[in-house]
């Protein structure tokens, strides 16, 4: 189980953030992501593996006046 900005998302085993974030229906080109409290730079999201139990966070950015 991972939980994803406080929901509960099941786990079936382990893949990089940017699968989770494609799979969640994030774009990775557009958001910051935390995992375990911890900043993961957007061009380490294919290599930064993510196992079972970790809580991610995701900040999307929106622009406006």
């Amino acid at each position: 189980m991972l939980v994803i900005n406080g929901k509960e998302v099941p786990f079936e085993k382990e893949k990089s953030l940017y699968e989770i974030l494609v799979e969640n229906f994030f774009d990775p080109s557009f958001v910051a992501v935390e995992v375990n409290e911890k900043l993961v730079k957007r061009e380490d999201f294919r290599d930064f593996l993510v196992k079972d139990q970790y809580k991610i966070e995701v900040f999307s950015f929106v622009g406006g006046g």
